[in-house]
Protein backbone atom coordinates (compact mmCIF):
# COMPACT_ATOMS: atom_id res chain seq x y z
CA UNK A 1 0.00 0.00 0.00
CA UNK A 2 3.28 2.44 0.04
CA UNK A 3 2.34 3.29 -3.43
CA UNK A 4 -1.06 5.06 -2.37
CA UNK A 5 -0.26 8.02 -1.50
CA UNK A 6 1.99 8.44 -4.04
CA UNK A 7 -1.19 7.91 -6.32
CA UNK A 8 -3.56 10.28 -4.48
CA UNK A 9 -0.93 12.70 -4.32
CA UNK A 10 -0.45 12.74 -8.70
CA UNK A 11 -4.22 12.86 -8.73
CA UNK A 12 -4.02 15.93 -6.71
CA UNK A 13 -1.40 18.17 -8.50
CA UNK A 14 -3.61 17.08 -11.97
CA UNK A 15 -6.63 18.33 -10.18
CA UNK A 16 -4.88 21.12 -9.42
CA UNK A 17 -3.46 21.55 -12.49
CA UNK A 18 -6.53 21.71 -14.69
CA UNK A 19 -8.41 23.61 -12.29
CA UNK A 20 -5.42 26.29 -12.97
CA UNK A 21 -6.10 26.17 -16.60
CA UNK A 22 -9.81 27.01 -16.56
CA UNK A 23 -8.62 30.40 -14.38
CA UNK A 24 -9.04 33.69 -16.16
CA UNK A 25 -6.20 35.75 -17.42
CA UNK A 26 -5.72 38.01 -14.70
CA UNK A 27 -5.47 42.56 -15.45
CA UNK A 28 -2.16 43.69 -14.36
CA UNK A 29 -2.28 45.20 -10.77
CA UNK A 30 -4.34 47.83 -9.96
CA UNK A 31 -1.35 50.11 -10.40
CA UNK A 32 -1.27 49.49 -14.10
CA UNK A 33 -2.98 52.88 -15.44
CA UNK A 34 -6.13 52.68 -16.97
CA UNK A 35 -6.35 54.23 -20.78
CA UNK A 36 -7.70 57.13 -19.59
CA UNK A 37 -4.71 57.97 -17.69
CA UNK A 38 -2.35 57.37 -20.47
CA UNK A 39 -4.15 59.75 -22.69
CA UNK A 40 -3.88 62.50 -20.17
CA UNK A 41 -0.30 62.75 -20.02
CA UNK A 42 1.15 60.64 -22.82
CA UNK A 43 4.73 59.36 -22.67
CA UNK A 44 6.15 57.44 -26.08
CA UNK A 45 7.36 54.41 -25.31
CA UNK A 46 6.61 50.99 -23.91
CA UNK A 47 2.90 50.58 -22.41
CA UNK A 48 0.67 48.80 -20.60
CA UNK A 49 -3.01 49.49 -19.81
CA UNK A 50 -7.01 48.03 -20.26
CA UNK A 51 -9.96 49.51 -21.73
CA UNK A 52 -12.35 48.47 -24.67
CA UNK A 53 -11.18 47.15 -27.95
CA UNK A 54 -13.83 48.09 -30.71
CA UNK A 55 -13.03 46.03 -34.11
CA UNK A 56 -14.71 47.24 -36.95
CA UNK A 57 -14.73 47.52 -40.93
CA UNK A 58 -11.64 50.33 -40.76
CA UNK A 59 -9.82 48.71 -38.03
CA UNK A 60 -8.97 48.36 -34.47
CA UNK A 61 -9.22 51.10 -31.74
CA UNK A 62 -8.67 50.63 -27.77
CA UNK A 63 -11.01 53.10 -26.03
CA UNK A 64 -11.21 54.18 -22.31
CA UNK A 65 -14.73 53.32 -22.02
CA UNK A 66 -18.09 53.11 -24.20
CA UNK A 67 -22.20 53.89 -24.38
CA UNK A 68 -24.41 51.45 -25.58
CA UNK A 69 -27.36 52.40 -27.96
CA UNK A 70 -30.71 50.31 -27.29
CA UNK A 71 -29.69 48.43 -30.29
CA UNK A 72 -26.59 47.04 -28.02
CA UNK A 73 -23.86 48.81 -30.44
CA UNK A 74 -21.13 50.47 -28.73
CA UNK A 75 -19.69 54.12 -29.16
CA UNK A 76 -16.85 55.75 -27.52
CA UNK A 77 -17.41 57.95 -25.02
CA UNK A 78 -14.04 60.33 -26.06
CA UNK A 79 -13.19 60.87 -29.41
CA UNK A 80 -9.56 59.66 -30.28
CA UNK A 81 -8.33 56.60 -28.16
CA UNK A 82 -5.07 54.25 -29.37
CA UNK A 83 -5.55 53.03 -33.06
CA UNK A 84 -4.27 49.81 -33.75
CA UNK A 85 -4.31 49.08 -37.17
CA UNK A 86 -5.53 45.91 -38.29
CA UNK A 87 -7.13 43.51 -35.76
CA UNK A 88 -4.54 42.28 -34.00
CA UNK A 89 -4.35 38.55 -33.28
CA UNK A 90 -6.92 36.83 -30.24
CA UNK A 91 -7.15 34.18 -28.75
CA UNK A 92 -10.49 31.86 -29.76
CA UNK A 93 -11.64 32.16 -25.80
CA UNK A 94 -12.96 34.02 -24.80
CA UNK A 95 -14.69 35.45 -27.33
CA UNK A 96 -15.45 38.88 -28.39
CA UNK A 97 -19.00 40.32 -28.21
CA UNK A 98 -20.64 42.04 -31.79
CA UNK A 99 -23.30 44.28 -32.48
CA UNK A 100 -23.74 44.18 -36.11
CA UNK A 101 -20.08 45.08 -37.98
CA UNK A 102 -18.52 45.61 -34.89
CA UNK A 103 -17.18 43.41 -32.54
CA UNK A 104 -16.13 44.48 -28.63
CA UNK A 105 -14.58 43.75 -25.35
CA UNK A 106 -12.57 44.67 -22.64
CA UNK A 107 -9.60 43.78 -22.72
CA UNK A 108 -5.48 44.16 -21.18
CA UNK A 109 -2.95 45.46 -23.82
CA UNK A 110 0.45 46.14 -24.14
CA UNK A 111 2.58 47.65 -27.22
CA UNK A 112 4.61 51.09 -27.99
CA UNK A 113 2.86 54.09 -27.64
CA UNK A 114 3.45 56.06 -30.73
CA UNK A 115 2.74 59.81 -31.09
CA UNK A 116 1.57 62.61 -31.04
CA UNK A 117 0.71 62.21 -35.14
CA UNK A 118 -2.07 61.04 -37.21
CA UNK A 119 -3.18 58.25 -37.61
CA UNK A 120 -6.09 56.01 -38.48
CA UNK A 121 -8.64 56.88 -41.00
CA UNK A 122 -8.47 60.20 -41.85
CA UNK A 123 -5.70 60.65 -39.27
CA UNK A 124 -8.41 60.89 -36.11
CA UNK A 125 -6.27 59.35 -33.99
CA UNK A 126 -3.32 61.24 -32.54
CA UNK A 127 -2.00 58.19 -30.90
CA UNK A 128 -1.38 54.44 -32.09
CA UNK A 129 -0.18 51.10 -30.03
CA UNK A 130 2.43 50.07 -31.95
CA UNK A 131 3.36 46.40 -32.03
CA UNK A 132 -0.18 45.13 -29.68
CA UNK A 133 -0.63 42.71 -27.53
CA UNK A 134 -3.87 42.19 -26.50
CA UNK A 135 -5.74 39.80 -24.43
CA UNK A 136 -8.99 40.13 -24.08
CA UNK A 137 -10.81 39.54 -20.24
CA UNK A 138 -13.92 37.18 -19.94
CA UNK A 139 -16.99 39.29 -18.61
CA UNK A 140 -18.88 37.97 -15.75
CA UNK A 141 -22.24 38.73 -13.98
CA UNK A 142 -21.76 39.40 -10.53
CA UNK A 143 -23.64 41.18 -7.55
CA UNK A 144 -21.76 43.50 -5.10
CA UNK A 145 -22.65 40.82 -1.90
CA UNK A 146 -20.29 38.58 -4.53
CA UNK A 147 -18.03 41.13 -4.79
CA UNK A 148 -17.63 42.12 -1.40
CA UNK A 149 -17.35 38.73 -0.26
CA UNK A 150 -14.68 37.57 -3.02
CA UNK A 151 -12.34 40.50 -3.54
CA UNK A 152 -9.68 38.42 -4.28
CA UNK A 153 -11.20 36.02 -6.56
CA UNK A 154 -12.17 38.47 -8.80
CA UNK A 155 -9.35 40.62 -8.85
CA UNK A 156 -8.21 41.69 -11.94
CA UNK A 157 -11.98 39.85 -13.86
CA UNK A 158 -13.65 42.47 -16.04
CA UNK A 159 -17.50 42.21 -14.30
CA UNK A 160 -20.96 43.63 -14.66
CA UNK A 161 -23.05 43.94 -11.55
CA UNK A 162 -26.43 46.21 -10.94
CA UNK A 163 -27.28 48.16 -8.41
CA UNK A 164 -28.04 52.26 -7.29
CA UNK A 165 -26.01 54.56 -8.01
CA UNK A 166 -25.38 57.51 -5.92
CA UNK A 167 -22.41 59.87 -7.52
CA UNK A 168 -21.36 63.31 -5.99
CA UNK A 169 -18.92 65.60 -7.71
CA UNK A 170 -16.07 62.64 -8.85
CA UNK A 171 -17.64 60.38 -6.22
CA UNK A 172 -19.41 57.71 -6.62
CA UNK A 173 -20.39 54.20 -4.83
CA UNK A 174 -22.53 51.66 -6.24
CA UNK A 175 -25.29 50.87 -3.41
CA UNK A 176 -27.48 47.26 -3.60
CA UNK A 177 -30.75 49.92 -3.01
CA UNK A 178 -31.08 53.08 -2.13
CA UNK A 179 -34.01 54.93 -0.15
CA UNK A 180 -36.12 57.73 -0.75
CA UNK A 181 -34.00 61.00 -1.78
CA UNK A 182 -31.09 58.68 -2.79
CA UNK A 183 -30.24 57.60 1.14
CA UNK A 184 -28.51 54.31 1.18
CA UNK A 185 -30.72 52.04 2.95
CA UNK A 186 -29.30 51.00 6.34
CA UNK A 187 -28.79 47.65 5.71
CA UNK A 188 -27.43 47.67 2.16
CA UNK A 189 -23.94 46.82 1.15
CA UNK A 190 -21.80 49.26 -1.22
CA UNK A 191 -18.81 49.41 -3.18
CA UNK A 192 -16.60 52.08 -4.40
CA UNK A 193 -15.50 53.29 -7.98
CA UNK A 194 -12.53 53.84 -8.57
CA UNK A 195 -12.57 56.73 -10.75
CA UNK A 196 -15.16 59.01 -12.36
CA UNK A 197 -18.46 58.51 -14.33
CA UNK A 198 -17.34 59.97 -17.44
CA UNK A 199 -20.83 59.39 -19.17
CA UNK A 200 -22.35 62.67 -19.35
CA UNK A 201 -26.07 60.77 -21.54
CA UNK A 202 -26.31 58.61 -18.26
CA UNK A 203 -25.58 60.47 -15.49
CA UNK A 204 -28.14 62.74 -17.19
CA UNK A 205 -30.64 60.11 -16.69
CA UNK A 206 -30.18 59.97 -13.24
CA UNK A 207 -32.32 61.92 -10.25
CA UNK A 208 -31.09 65.16 -8.65
CA UNK A 209 -31.16 65.60 -5.06
CA UNK A 210 -32.56 69.01 -4.18
CA UNK A 211 -29.84 70.89 -3.99
CA UNK A 212 -28.76 69.57 -7.67
CA UNK A 213 -25.37 68.25 -6.24
CA UNK A 214 -25.74 64.40 -5.82
CA UNK A 215 -27.40 62.14 -9.05
CA UNK A 216 -28.86 58.49 -7.99
CA UNK A 217 -30.47 55.72 -9.79
CA UNK A 218 -30.55 52.58 -10.43
CA UNK A 219 -27.41 51.11 -13.30
CA UNK A 220 -25.73 48.22 -14.64
CA UNK A 221 -21.88 49.01 -14.57
CA UNK A 222 -19.55 47.23 -16.70
CA UNK A 223 -15.83 47.62 -15.67
CA UNK A 224 -12.90 46.18 -14.03
CA UNK A 225 -12.67 44.94 -10.33
CA UNK A 226 -9.03 46.02 -8.80
CA UNK A 227 -8.05 46.84 -5.46
CA UNK A 228 -11.56 45.85 -3.95
CA UNK A 229 -12.81 48.53 -5.98
CA UNK A 230 -14.37 48.60 -9.39
CA UNK A 231 -13.59 50.65 -12.40
CA UNK A 232 -16.35 51.78 -14.87
CA UNK A 233 -15.49 51.04 -18.06
CA UNK A 234 -20.02 51.83 -19.18
CA UNK A 235 -22.78 52.71 -17.19
CA UNK A 236 -26.57 52.12 -18.08
CA UNK A 237 -29.25 53.25 -16.90
CA UNK A 238 -31.99 50.97 -16.12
Amino acid sequence: MRWLPLVLLTLLLAGCGAERRTLPTPLPAPTTPALSAILAAPTPGPVRTFGYLLIGAEGATLVEGVSFAPDGAPTPLAPGGLWLGEPPPLPAEPPLDAAGAVRYGIVSASGILDGPGRFGPEGRHTYQLSDPRITPLGLREVTIALLLENISLYAGQAVRVRGDLLVSGDSAVLVERLGPGGVPEAAARQIKLDGPVRNDAALAELQRSPGDNVRFGPVEITGVWRGGRLYPLSVRVR
